[in-house]
């Protein structure tokens, strides 16, 4: 009998999640490249110098995009939590409804000074320049489509369907160079006709996220009453940016840092050393595709426990999200320990003399890795259960004490400075545990580090149950001391543990086939003074006690009676998982 909370449904919905948002980032990384590599042979290397020019513009709106997306589909996650469903609405609509307003805006902002904001980053009189109007002036004409597809995929993945988004990234990759061949080689449209590609993969994978608005466990709905007061919609504006801002400061100062090290390494090493720096980035965005991945799924899975402010499987999936992260880095860094020749070649580094630079620049680069991706983790940790401050601090000190590290450490020896990455981590961490440690002595309640609160002990019961009878039979007993020593008695009392026992016992006789042994029930239950809440997640066959119409026999006699006696009851199936929530007046 398991008594105690396991992470078995928290590792399933995060291995869900998890590897469809890495396959989605490594798709993206892919179309970046092909396109590249495309437009370079089609039209030659000028083009691909005017795209890499526009590049900080597009960058800039998809920080834009994080305030909405990220912000807007973390306050939803945690209302879905809550189980309100207006709210979840509301957050919806007014994202959507700012990103689209800031989307055409922003289409025609840029579309018309596109001749003024080129020649900030190239001189007029450059062969690239014209190239760079050609090209920016163009796909900015999709800015729309770019920003309504990127928070679209935000909530889609919210919505536990992140293989969704993973088909319509790799279905806009697909078409943007099958474009790029049609309009550039076919049609002689030049480098506009590699911006009317993008352009295509923006509204492709839009429409296909679309799609998901069909599905019968869709969460969102359009709420038009929030829109027709304007102090409830900048309110939930307000809260939304708040919310995407960390995320959002951290991916624009990304794109100035890594000019800053540009200008650091090339004055301190030259032209050797800014090879070496392109290859250390190659593997910094390996580490970011990881960390995108999992950080989304922190998000979404995170922001839905907090919601139900189950801190027990957050602090649970916090370590599963760090021993992903770790395993995988760990094996990242030992392979370039070993290995450092290997991925020299990969990039060519055959014909270039790079002396003995190479091989200690990224055996030592390759240390950052690992402590670097903890910070991350614990700023989106900090992000989702309210020390957004902190988190903020966070996404600034992560870059700009890396900079300060390695700028120094360039100016003491220049073969050095490759010694500022992994330093520079590492202190950060180190200042960021005595902080944690100052927050606990003020805070004792919370854990160190990650700060998850230990709150509403002896409140609440958080325990994970095998799909057996004798384990059914033990939990219940579990359930019933739980009942009573918070005073839950009479009627209340009979109600939860009859509806506790029905829902157990339909997961036991027909959720699960093979192996049900194997499979685990979470039960959470939570006493405060106006009500008894219970929710049941369980990993098996969809089935919904909120319809009226249930499949005749004896199968859903339980469930009925679970709708009849509970005070209110709400279904969902997200992450592969039914989650049933009931609450019970005292």
């Amino acid at each position: 009998m398991e008594v105690r909370r396991n992470d078995y449904l928290v590792s399933r919905a995060l291995r869900t999640f998890m590897w469809a948002s890495i396959l989605s980032s490594a798709a993206q990384q892919m179309a970046t490249l092909t396109d590249a590599v495309v437009v370079s042979n089609l039209i030659g290397p000028d083009a691909i110098s005017a795209v890499n020019l526009v590049m900080p513009v597009l960058t800039l709106l998809s920080c834009i995009c994080v305030l909405f997306g990220v912000g807007g589909s973390v306050l939803a996650a945690k209302a879905m939590g809550r189980r309100d469903m207006g709210e979840v609405n509301r957050v919806f609509t007014t994202s959507m409804t700012a990103t689209l307003l800031c989307g055409v805006f922003l289409s025609a902002m840029l579309s018309w000074l596109t001749p003024q904001i080129v020649s900030i980053i190239c001189p007029e009189g450059s062969r690239i320049y014209p190239l760079a109007v050609s090209y920016m002036r163009t796909v900015t004409l999709g800015t729309a489509f770019l920003m309504a597809g990127s928070v679209l995929q935000s909530f889609v993945k919210t919505d536990g369907n992140p293989r969704l988004v993973m088909t319509a990234v790799m279905l806009g990759a697909l078409l943007n160079l099958v474009f790029d061949l049609v309009f550039i080689k076919y049609l002689g449209l030049g480098i506009a006709g590699s911006a009317w590609a993008t352009i295509v993969s923006y509204l492709a994978a839009m429409l296909v996220c679309l799609m998901h608005f069909s599905r019968p466990h869709c969460s969102f709905r359009w709420d038009w009453s929030v829109l027709r007061s304007v102090r409830l919609t900048l309110k939930m504006q307000r809260s939304t940016v708040k919310e995407g801002f960390p995320m959002s400061i951290n991916g624009l100062l990304l794109g100035v840092c890594i000019y800053a090290f540009n200008s650091i390494v090339l004055h301190a090493q030259g032209d050797d050393g800014m090879y070496v720096w392109s290859l250390c980035l190659q593997l910094f965005m390996i580490a970011q595709m990881v960390l995108g991945g999992i950080a989304t799924s922190l998000y979404s899975i995170g922001g839905l426990l907090v919601g139900e402010r189950d801190m027990p499987g957050l602090r649970l999936l916090t370590r599963r999200v760090l021993r992903y992260v770790c395993g995988t880095l760990l094996a990242v860094t030992l392979l370039v320990i070993a290995f450092p020749g290997l991925i020299g070649s990969i990039f060519g580094s055959g014909g270039i003399p790079v002396g003995g630079l190479l091989y200690p620049a990224l055996r030592i680069f390759s240390l950052m890795l690992i402590p670097y991706a903890v910070v991350a983790v614990l700023r989106a940790l900090y992000q989702m259960i309210g020390y957004r401050g902190l988190s903020v601090v966070l996404s600034v000190a992560q870059l700009v004490v890396m900079v300060l590290f390695v700028w120094g450490f360039a100016l003491l020896n220049h073969r050095l400075l490759w010694w500022g990455f992994p330093i520079s981590a590492a202190v950060l961490l180190l200042v960021l545990l005595l902080t944690s440690w100052g927050i606990r002595r003020k805070k004792p309640q919370v854990a160190l580090m990650t700060l998850t609160p230990r709150t509403e002990e002896g409140r609440s019961l958080n325990i994970s149950v095998r799909l057996t009878r004798d384990d059914v039979a033990r939990a219940m007993d579990a359930v019933t001391g739980f009942l009573r020593d918070n005073d839950v008695t009479g009627s209340i009392a009979y109600n939860v543990r009859l509806c506790c026992e029905e829902l157990l016992y339909n997961i036991v006789n027909y959720a699960v086939d093979k192996c049900p042994e194997k499979h685990f029930v979470d039960v959470h239950i939570l006493c405060s003074e106006p009500l008894v809440s219970v929710l049941v997640k369980d990993d098996g066959r969809p089935f919904n006690p909120v319809l009226k119409d249930t499949p005749e026999g004896t199968a859903h006699l339980g469930l009925r009676l679970v709708n009849g006696i509970s005070s209110t009851i709400h279904y969902q199936y997200m992450y592969n998982q039914n989650m049933v929530y009931l609450t019970f007046h005292r």
